[in-house]
């Protein structure tokens, strides 16, 4: 070791709570190849790694502890790089940052002209990405609402500009060409040549500047693709006809169609940005929901400011048909409230005093005063939008699959233009060898191989949006469609996750009211959630609080001992009453009858005698049944795992009609069934609500969290659910199929027009008289990538409704169609479903 410098990194961990989670952190960074010292502190919640440079990357110690359960706290940048305009792009941008100290996942996306990169901020910062993106070749610059969208209209505009300019310089030249022909022009007959060499010299550094760059940095880097591809076709097409010109040889001359091919490539380009926005709209709609004014309360002044100067305790006014600016609470005012956007309700909410406001929401009637909390930057809304664009970012595993294919390309094109020209140049001469080996570079530009992929991703992800699911990994968004059981956590997932008292049963004279205002003051100080549903059912019996303990002391995992009005009180489970010596012998089988039925019991003891029973029951969520019987029809295993007692556990899985379940299970322990569940070949998707089963989401192949949309955060799953209805988990799922066999249709087309129309290209058939021009191999081209965005953008104005939709349908005829169309999708899955289990 001597002699080399270890390079040193802090990380900042997630879930780190005590020596055990530490050891298990330095464990895991310690078996990575290159790391010389590796140590965790669960006090400050950091980890420090000393390794050789160059013998592992960020993204390999972010693997291997979110391998064990934990994850690394990682700063989000989205950047945009106007001029990456092709895969083999992307894959230079995503080495030349991966390379990077504190780079840890790079997602480039030439479709939207965007990358985000994930770094650790101990370690980078998004100045020094740009910089490296610049000494790469390429503009950089930070991308962020309003301003990409208007990025990305201008390039449109030059797009379609530099392709109009290029079409019309091809158009100019066949006038000349008629005149000379038809009209006996000869002055136009002696202009053409001349015209030609410098016009489609200035159109080839023009307009077609963007391919010979993109074909300079590409073969610099030594990833060619189809910038390499039409430069070649077009360079090679403007030095023959030059040549004839000049009398060097002896040929037709074919400027324009160099023209030609660079204006139908860049309007195809222009027509796919189109499409492609049409694909990926939530991020724009969603930033045209947000206000950029505000009316703040400047004592007792109206004040209108931007949305960006809001602070948090800022009073802000908003009135009927306006929308609410910041998120906040109610503090005056009464009003109806359109929240549809969030939670896929059309019918306005009322919102009073102390309630929560989103916003991005539309105040239908009345009017509102707010006390701002998050404010522009940090809401809700601005924390959906930009999950939806990092996850259009993404990469599937299918497009990496493409892009190699894609990168393998070139060279085998290469190849087969060679072998073409070779053979053409002996059986009709340079001409035909020149024209027909241009024909082969421009028909197997990879474009439509390039688009299948992240145009139909995009469009999925923004169906899913629209749907109230985010999706921020693309990845676990694939490996959905091939989901084979879904694992759901019990507690706040499949129940509501508010513990309510259902009965409390007496014994030996003791009254009901007694034995739950004792308790209540008994556990007055528990924050325990059992204890909770306790004093509120006191408090709802009472009208008041419960009486303060003369003492009261908790043991952890039992229950509690407290004395109130000089008697002493017990309330817990059996190992606190057996501790304390009761003797419980006639409250157990009121016990097991509430056990049985999906309850929770607590037992109280007063005086040392057993007193009652108190049973408390987490209700199940009223949409779970129909969750897990949709799932069942799409051909899913459904499993549910808790912490809760044997009993508890049976009763709700017997109520919800779930098979398979696992009681008495730690959060660790759940990862470990999953683990298990892996191990047999089973995907596993875990749904659970991103608090205590961060060990579980982070262990299953996709990981979806159920969320309120004030919970929305980007370390909260895969998948985030930003209303809490379980049944978007199978809609997820039938999204994600529908992505799926989208994307395998489009790289399907892709291939097969290559296959069909490379040997057309070549002269295979010339013996029957088919063959293909330069220019119209460029058409061709062109419109196969045109062909695949479309087929994503009708994917994109896909609208899945949630079983039982329909029912809120007033047309009889729109309520059958919908419901038919509901069936048939779930009868089209359950039996692709089963195809894929056989």
């Amino acid at each position: 070791m001597s002699g080399v410098t270890l390079v040193k990194e802090k990380l900042s961990i997630k879930g780190m709570h005590c020596a055990t989670c530490g050891l298990t952190v330095e464990k895991a960074l310690r078996s990575l190849p290159g790391v010389v010292e590796a140590s965790a502190d669960p006090v400050t919640g950091e980890a420090v790694i000393a390794y050789e440079p160059g013998s592992v990357r960020l993204s390999d110690v972010v693997k291997a502890i979110r391998s064990v359960g934990y994850d690394v706290v990682l700063a989000e940048a989205v950047i945009r790089v106007p001029s990456m305009s092709s895969i083999d792009d992307e894959r230079v941008v995503e080495e030349t940052l991966l390379k990077m100290k504190g780079v840890a996942e790079v997602y480039a996306s030439h479709t939207n002209k965007t990358v985000v990169v994930r770094y650790n901020p101990h370690a980078t910062k998004p100045e020094e990405v740009l910089e490296a993106l610049r000494k790469a070749g390429y503009k950089a610059e930070m991308a962020e609402g309003k301003s990409l969208v208007e990025a990305e209209a201008e390039e449109e505009r030059r797009l379609l500009l530099d392709g109009l300019i290029s079409i019309t310089a091809s158009i100019v030249y066949y006038i000349l060409l008629a005149l000379e022909r038809l009209a006996g022009v000869e002055a136009a007959g002696a202009v053409l040549p001349y015209y030609g060499a410098v016009v489609f010299a200035i159109v080839l550094l023009g307009p077609g500047r963007r391919f010979l760059v993109g074909a300079y940095r590409s073969l610099k880097n030594g990833t060619p693709g189809m910038d390499a591809l039409v430069s070649l076709g077009t360079l090679s097409i403007y030095f023959y006809s030059l040549a004839a010109t000049l009398n060097i040889i002896r040929g037709e001359l074919y400027y324009e169609g160099i023209g030609l091919i660079i204006g139908f490539v860049l309007i195809g380009r222009y027509i796919e940005s189109k499409v492609k926005k049409g694909t990926g709209k939530a991020v724009e709609n969603l930033a045209k929901l947000k206000p950029q004014k505000a009316r703040v309360l400047r004592g007792r002044r109206e004040v209108e400011v931007d949305v960006s100067e809001v602070k948090p305790g800022d009073l802000v006014v908003v009135r009927q048909g306006e929308r609410i600016p910041v998120d906040g609470y109610v503090v005056q005012g009464k009003a109806y409230v359109d929240e549809s956007v969030f939670t896929g309700e059309p019918i306005p909410v009322e919102k009073k005093p102390g309630d929560l406001v989103l916003a991005g929401s539309m105040v239908s009637s009345g009017w509102l005063h707010i006390s701002a909390t998050r404010t522009s930057g940090d809401t809700a809304i601005d924390r959906i939008a930009r999950l939806i664009a990092y996850s259009q970012a993404g990469k599937m595993d299918i497009q990496r699959l493409a892009d190699r294919v894609s990168g393998m390309f070139f060279w085998a094109v290469l190849c087969i233009a060679s072998l073409t020209f070779t053979a053409w140049l002996f059986l009709g001469g340079l001409e035909t060898a020149i024209i027909r080996a241009a024909s082969v570079f421009l028909i197997s530009c990879p474009c439509a191989l390039g688009l299948a992929t992240p145009t139909a991703s995009s469009a999925g992800v923004g169906v899913a949006a629209r749907a109230g699911i985010l999706v921020r990994n693309v990845v676990a968004f694939e490996r959905l469609a091939k989901a084979s059981i879904v694992v759901f956590d019990k507690t706040g997932t499949l129940t509501l996750g508010m513990p309510r008292v259902a009965a409390v049963e007496a014994v030996d004279g003791y009254s009901e009211k007694e034995i739950l205002e004792l308790a209540a003051s008994a556990e007055k100080w528990s924050e325990h959630p059992l204890a909770r549903a306790i004093i509120d059912a006191y408090m709802e019996v009472a009208g008041r609080g419960p009486e303060d303990p003369d003492n009261a002391e908790v043991f952890p995992g039992m229950g509690v001992y407290a004395e109130v009005g000089g008697r002493s009180v017990v309330v817990g489970n059996r190992k606190i009453m057996d501790g304390f010596e009761v003797d419980i012998k006639t409250l157990e089988k009121i016990a097991e009858e509430w056990q049985s039925r999906g309850a929770t019991t607590v037992f109280v003891a007063i005086d040392g005698k057993p007193a009652g029973v108190i049973a408390i029951r987490d209700e199940p969520r009223p949409e779970a049944r129909e969750t897990v019987d949709w799932l069942e029809k799409l051909g899913l295993k459904v499993m549910m795992l808790t912490g809760d007692s044997e009993g508890t556990a049976r009763a709700i899985a017997r109520e919800l009609d779930i098979e398979e379940y696992r009681a008495g299970v730690s959060p660790e322990g759940k990862a470990e069934v999953i683990r298990e569940l892996q191990k047999k070949g089973h995907v596993v998707v875990m749904v659970g609500d991103g608090v205590n089963d961060a060990p579980s989401l982070a262990r299953a192949d996709v990981g979806i969290a159920v969320a309120n949309a004030t919970d929305v955060s980007v370390e909260a799953g895969d998948i985030v659910l930003i209303k809490g209805d379980l049944r978007r988990v199978p809609l997820a799922v039938v999204i994600s199929r529908k992505t799926y066999n989208t994307i395998k249709f489009n790289l399907f087309w892709a291939f097969i027009y290559n296959v069909t129309l490379i040997p057309v290209a070549a002269g295979a058939f010339a013996w029957a008289g088919i063959t293909l021009r330069p220019e119209l191999a460029a058409a061709a081209m062109a419109l196969s990538s045109i062909t695949v965005t479309s087929i994503s953008y009708r994917l994109s104005k896909w609208k899945p409704r949630l079983p039982g939709d329909y029912e809120t349908y007033d047309n009889k005829e729109e309520k059958e169609e919908s419901k038919e169309e509901f069936e048939r999708i779930t009868r089209e899955e359950k039996a692709l479903a089963a195809g894929r289990q056989q």
